[in-house]
């Protein structure tokens, strides 16, 4: 869905509920945050093959020797719906905004980056130790600080640029959406990582080491619609995790899906993910719902990230770095078994050596749909995409056949029939990233059955074709 529909649909319950952004339907390139560089990685797999280890596929995005903002242990990434990338620095105390403008495949140039928010910022929000950041549908961005030592205290901070100037440093732009309660010293609450259920609740991970807290999963729900979640009932504990595993837990990434599984990795001596979702129904996550998803000896699992084709990434700093895609073949539950566990980056095996991933997030690919699907025989339906930036080339395409798939390296797969394929139009991208095409059925039964469409969009550096749409032509 694009930002502005989104925003239309969702006006009346925005300001106390949290629309997911992620995992987008259709995905385009991997981001990578990278403390060791002080920078973010772009992953592109140009030839199709699965992995990001061949020539030139790993390159950078954002460099600080390039770019005008220096970064120090940038460890949070997430990419919001109208292409920016927010990456969170715990040592900087920033959060950087960036996006590419000119196409030419990274954001280093002048107007390309900038900071978000900081410690600047008149809302006296202390950035004491940000532990990781994300976006909801609508571009708010959501963090998880940490305190460190007598500086700031442990909450979830909610950021929205209300003016459009490209910042939350303005009044009323920053608010304290949730103070963790009963956390005293700085091991009681170390909240790690944030997402949004399919619930519009926002949950986030607790790793307080001192016992005073429980570990697990939080969900925070405004019940209120106040605009923060610090009233009695708002917080509860969603999944409790403290007694799982050999060794206490410390969870650092966790991931959501659209139908409501948790995958947390917890990486301090269990080197576990761990996935569950509340079949039930009950609000909270018991010990038939949880189970051990993947296990390996000697790894530390950062980032955990849900791939559109409903697999998941792992982060892995270490030597060797490391992206792992797991992925549930037999269905049986986990990914334990022969062939589950691909790497598709090894730092050792990569043409393009160096990447230390700790936080990763999907760019949105371009995305196609048709409305209305269904119509009749000389009426009208219209054909939108969503490209990734504004100013973007979009090309339609129309088939009577959508013959399955056929990988064309590196614009993705053709998902209609490449022997019938016609033209239906060419245009940019407006303001909003959208681009229309009304399409007008002929008044005749001869019109009556199935056509199937597909877009193809992108600027200099990078083209992409959209997901396979179908309308229905009826009498």
């Amino acid at each position: 869905m694009c930002p502005a529909l989104a925003a239309a649909t969702l006006s009346s319950i925005a300001s106390a509920q949290v629309p997911s952004a992620t995992p987008y339907q259709r995905q385009l390139d991997l981001l990578v945050t990278d403390a060791s560089f002080d920078g973010v990685w772009r992953c592109v797999d140009w030839n199709q093959d699965g992995d990001y280890l061949d020539a030139n596929e790993v390159e950078a995005f954002y460099d600080e020797s390039l770019g005008t903002i220096s970064l120090s242990n940038n460890s949070s990434i997430s990419v919001a719906p109208d292409g920016t990338a927010y990456v969170g620095d715990s040592t900087a105390d920033i959060v950087l905004a960036m996006r590419d403008l000119n196409g030419d495949g990274d954001a280093n140039d002048a107007g390309e980056h900038r900071v978000f928010f900081d410690n600047s910022n008149p809302a006296g929000i202390a950035m004491a130790a940000m532990q990781s950041l994300h976006v909801d549908l609508l571009g708010r961005v959501y963090l998880a600080i940490a305190n460190s030592g007598s500086t700031g205290v442990d909450m979830i901070v909610k950021l929205e640029d209300l003016n459009g100037d490209g910042d939350a440093l303005d009044a009323g732009e920053a608010v304290d959406y949730h103070t963790v309660p009963g956390s005293v010293s700085t091991a009681d609450s170390i909240p790690t990582e944030l997402g949004a259920g399919p619930d519009l609740n926002l949950y986030y991970t607790e790793a307080g080491a001192s016992g005073a807290i429980s570990k697990g999963v939080y969900r925070l729900a405004d019940n209120n619609a106040d605009g923060d979640c610090n009233d009695p009932g708002e917080r509860s504990l969603f999944w409790d995790t403290s007694t799982i595993g050999a060794a206490s837990p410390f969870h650092w990434g966790m991931a959501i899906t659209r139908d409501g599984r948790f995958y947390l990795s917890d990486h301090s001596s269990n080197e576990t993910i761990w996935t569950a979702r509340d079949d039930d129904n009950s609000g909270t996550i018991e010990a038939s719902e949880q189970s051990v998803f993947y296990q390996t000896s000697a790894s530390t699992w950062w980032d955990v990230v849900i791939r559109d084709d409903g697999s998941i990434l792992l982060c892995e700093d270490q030597t060797p770095d490391r992206l792992v895609v797991l992925t549930d073949l037999n269905q049986d539950g986990d990914a334990l078994d022969a062939g589950e566990a691909v790497e598709v980056y090894n730092d050792t095996q990569a043409v393009n050596g160096g990447l230390r991933p700790r936080g990763a997030a999907f760019m949105r690919g371009p995305e196609l749909v048709a409305a209305p699907p269904s119509v009749a025989i000389g009426a009208s339906t219209s054909f939108n995409v969503t490209t990734n930036k504004p100013g973007e080339l979009a090309a339609i395409f129309l088939a009577i056949s959508n013959t399955g798939a056929l990988p064309i390296p590196p614009y993705g797969v053709l998902e209609i029939g490449p022997l019938n394929i016609v033209t239906l139009g060419v245009g940019l991208s407006d303001a909003n990233q959208h681009f229309a095409l009304p399409f007008a059925i002929p008044n005749t039964p001869a019109a009556i059955g199935t056509l199937s469409a597909q877009a193809w969009c992108g600027d200099a550096y990078r083209q992409f074709l959209s997901n396979p749409t179908t309308v229905t032509i009826t009498p």
